[in-house]
């Protein structure tokens, strides 16, 4: 389907309602799940990156530092000092690449896992919260459209 330059969701439209703007509730949908998940990583003792960055530690393993930014949307520079901390926590570890020793190597350790136990069994409850009154096919139907949306910005 080809989108019209001048259609309704777009905000030169005269019959533009920003209630009707997607970009309006994804913004605030992301900004309220935000919200929820920080008042209980802090009761944890910990934020947001961390829990991206463990969680994508254990859903890929040993990563570069390069990855866990692509997957954890956070700039290099910035997952770098955080890395940092995150080591002198011992939630991870850090080593040189084997086959090139520019690429640092990021792993889970046992206190990091520990930890992302003590996230995932707190966290659920936001996760039940922002479902709620969803079916499982809305929710496939959203992820198949937010993916589409997502492809639009990343192709070249």
């Amino acid at each position: 389907m080809v989108f019209m330059k001048s259609h309704r969701f777009l905000p030169d439209n005269p019959a533009f309602d920003y209630e009707e703007f997607p970009f309006f509730w994804l913004a605030r949908v992301h900004s309220m799940y935000t919200l929820e998940l920080e008042k209980v990583l802090k009761k944890l003792g910990t934020d947001m990156p961390t829990r991206r960055v463990l969680l994508m530690l254990r859903l890929r393993g040993t990563a570069t530092m390069s990855q866990l930014a692509e997957h954890t949307i956070i700039k290099l520079s910035t997952l770098t000092r955080i890395i940092q901390r995150m080591r002198d926590a011992e939630l991870v570890s850090t080593r040189a690449n084997a086959e090139d020793a520019r690429i640092t190597d990021v792993s889970l350790t046992t206190k990091g896992e520990a930890l992302l136990d003590q996230i995932q069994s707190a966290t659920q409850k936001v996760y039940v919260k922002g479902y709620r009154d969803l079916t499982a096919t809305q929710l496939a139907r959203f992820n198949e459209t937010l993916k589409v949306m997502y492809r639009n910005f990343t192709e070249h």
